[in-house]
């Protein structure tokens, strides 16, 4: 959103005086822009939030700083709380990028981050890759999505036992543990091989007839085509296996259009085992 520059001025004025303290009221360019920067974010913050708290348009600029700020600090409570609850049981499977990511990344950021003077900031650059697109999120937000992401992924995984899951991984690439992909598209890929043409988890293996079922089952629809297939069969996973999680289905269905690419190729290529692997 575009705002007015010189209505954000007095609210920048007041962060720089708490920023330099009392003694010291001077502050470099950069700093100075990266505090409008702050308050910038802050606004964004307010006006994007759906919150029945803030659903009045009505009040000041300033309050709407005071009512995004707030929101930005609770956003850092609820990454807290969230990493909280995936420390509890959460599982790298072996995947050195997904472990530094998120078990010494995020405690860094939750360390550093600054909700006050610098929202704006990332901190980290989240190497483990998820299947939602962050690009258009910076700070507490892109940490926020990017949790909601790996917590997603690790409910998922986990029905299939660490081991499944490392099997997998093993056939998909023998050194995976030093690779920079994502773990739950793999796993995913996997799983819609058995279940399209009904093959039960437990029996691991595809042999070339069944290869040759869903060779016929995925290439007699179009790339589209393919892809609501994909869609349709992690709803009907996510509500046999999952009791219909919403979010989850939302997190998986975003790895449906990449998927739909990567089977096609991978049976113009005469190579399905490169997704259906185990």
């Amino acid at each position: 959103m575009d705002y007015k520059v010189e209505k954000l001025l007095p609210i920048v004025s007041k962060l720089a005086r708490k920023y330099a303290g009392c003694e010291n009221t001077s502050i470099s360019y950069e700093k100075a822009q990266m505090l409008m920067e702050a308050v910038i974010y802050c606004m964004d913050e307010y006006w994007n939030s759906s919150s029945a708290m803030i659903s009045r348009r009505d009040i000041s600029v300033e309050e709407q700083y005071t009512l995004g700020s707030k929101l930005v600090m609770e956003k850092a409570g609820q990454v807290r709380e969230m990493f909280n609850e995936l420390a509890e049981s959460f599982e790298d499977y072996g995947v050195k990028c997904l472990y530094d990511t998120v078990q010494r990344g995020i405690p860094e950021f939750l360390k550093w981050y600054d909700a006050k003077f610098c929202p704006q900031d990332t901190i980290l650059t989240l190497d483990y890759p998820v299947s939602v697109d962050l690009s258009p999120y910076r700070g507490v937000d892109a940490v926020h999505y990017y949790l909601r992401s790996i917590l997603a992924e690790q409910r998922f995984l986990r029905r299939f036992g660490g081991s499944y899951v490392r099997a997998v991984l093993q056939s998909y690439n023998s050194g995976y543990g030093g690779m920079y992909e994502n773990v739950c598209e793999i796993l995913l890929g996997n799983a819609l091989g058995h279940m399209v043409i009904q093959k039960p988890f437990q029996e691991m293996g595809f042999k070339e007839e069944e290869y040759a079922l869903l060779s016929k089952r995925f290439q007699e629809d179009s790339l589209s085509g393919m892809e609501d297939r994909i869609r349709y069969t992690i709803q009907e996973m996510v509500r046999q296996y999952y009791q219909s999680d919403e979010q989850l289905l939302e997190y998986l269905c975003c790895s449906a259009g990449n998927l739909a690419v990567r089977i096609d190729m991978a049976f113009q290529s005469g190579r399905p085992d490169t997704i259906f692997l185990l």
